[in-house]
C-alpha cells in the first residue's frame, strides 16, 4: 500500500511538471533541472562599476545668452516702476503722439545745430532729468547709452589725426543725447501707448501694424529662446567641441517657432475681427500738462534756431 502511495505520488509530480508552461520549463532546465537557490551570485560583468565622470566644459554661451535674454526680457512689454519720479509722473500726463513729437524734434535740432553750445545745454537738460529718477532706471537709461557713445567715440577717433579733434566729442555728446531721450521714452511709456501715439499722429496702418507686432514678438521670441537655451543647457553632458553646430540647430529651431507662432497669431487676430486698421481712441489735446510740454518743445527749437 505504501508502495502504492508513492508510486501515485511520482505519477502526480510528473503530471504537474508536464503541465507548466514553456519559459518554466527552460528556465528549470538552464539551472540543470533545479530551482535557482536565493544566495545566486551575480555574473561579474554585472559586478562591474559603471561610473562615468564627464569632463568639465565652459557653459560661457549659454549664460551670457540667457543673462542678456533675461535683460530683454525685463525691459520690453511693460515700462518700470515710476513711483519714485515725480517727473516721470508729470509726465505721464502728457499725451503720448506730444512726447514723440517732442523727443523727434529734440534729436533733430541737436544734429543740425553747428553751435555746440545747444548741444551742452541738451546734454545738462538730459543730466538732470536723469539724476531726479530712481537708480534702476538710471541704470537701464545708462547702460545702451554708454554703449553707443563707445561705439561713436571708436568711429570718430580717425578724425583727429586730420585736424578734427572736436569731431569725438560733438558726436559723443550728440548720440548721448540722442540715445537717452529714446531710451527714456521707450522706458517710461508703456508699448500698448507708443503704439496709440503713433495712430494718433497719423502714421499709416501697415507701419503701426509692424511696430505692434515687432515689440509684442520680441517677448515671444525671447521665451523661446530661453527655453531652448535651457533645454540645451540640461540635455549637455560632458565637453562640446562643436558649439557652434548646437547653436545653429537652436536658431534654425527657433526660426521655425517664429514662423508657426506668427502665423497663429496671424489666425487668432483675425478670429477676433481684426481687419488691419487701427482705432485709437481720442485723447485731449488742450490740457494743461500738454500746454507746458509744448511751451517747452517751442523753446527749445527756438533756442536752437537762434544759436544756429
Amino acid at each position: 500500500m505504501p508502495y502504492c502511495q508513492s508510486a501515485d505520488r511520482s505519477s502526480e509530480h510528473r503530471e504537474s511538471a508536464d503541465r507548466r508552461p514553456p519559459d518554466c520549463q527552460r528556465y528549470t532546465s538552464a539551472f540543470g533541472g533545479r530551482q535557482p537557490s536565493a544566495h545566486a551570485t551575480l555574473p561579474d560583468w554585472l559586478r562591474e562599476s559603471e561610473r562615468y565622470d564627464p569632463p568639465t566644459d565652459r557653459s560661457s554661451f549659454i549664460e551670457r545668452n540667457l543673462a542678456h535674454i533675461g535683460d530683454v526680457l525685463v525691459q520690453v512689454g511693460a515700462a518700470l516702476p515710476l513711483d519714485r519720479s515725480p517727473l516721470d509722473r508729470a509726465l505721464a500726463a502728457v499725451t503720448p503722439s506730444l512726447r514723440l513729437v517732442g523727443v523727434l524734434a529734440a534729436i533733430v535740432c541737436v544734429n543740425l545745430t553747428r553751435n555746440m553750445l545747444f548741444s551742452y545745454v541738451m546734454l545738462a537738460v538730459a543730466l538732470v532729468a536723469l539724476a531726479v529718477r530712481p537708480a534702476r532706471l538710471i541704470v537701464a537709461i545708462l547702460a545702451p547709452t554708454l554703449a553707443v557713445c563707445a561705439f561713436s567715440l571708436v568711429v570718430a577717433l580717425p578724425s583727429v589725426l586730420v585736424g578734427q579733434t572736436g569731431a569725438p566729442v560733438r558726436l559723443v555728446v550728440r548720440a548721448f543725447v540722442a540715445v537717452s531721450l529714446v531710451i527714456t521714452l521707450a522706458q517710461t511709456v508703456p508699448w500698448n501707448r507708443l503704439i496709440g501715439g503713433l495712430r494718433g499722429l497719423g502714421v499709416p496702418d501697415s507701419v503701426v501694424y509692424v511696430c505692434d507686432v515687432t515689440i509684442q514678438f520680441i517677448d515671444v521670441l525671447g521665451r523661446s529662446m530661453m527655453q531652448l537655451l535651457d533645454a540645451l543647457r540640461l540635455r549637455s553632458v560632458g565637453r562640446d567641441a562643436r558649439k557652434l553646430k548646437s547653436a545653429g540647430r537652436l536658431l534654425g529651431a527657433l526660426f521655425l517657432r517664429a514662423n508657426t507662432q506668427a502665423r497663429q497669431m496671424a489666425e487668432a487676430m483675425a478670429c477676433r475681427g481684426f481687419d488691419g486698421r487701427y482705432r485709437v481712441r481720442r485723447e485731449r489735446w488742450l490740457t494743461w500738462p500738454n500746454t507746458v510740454y509744448a511751451l517747452g518743445v517751442a523753446a527749445m527749437v527756438a533756442l536752437a534756431v537762434y544759436l544756429g
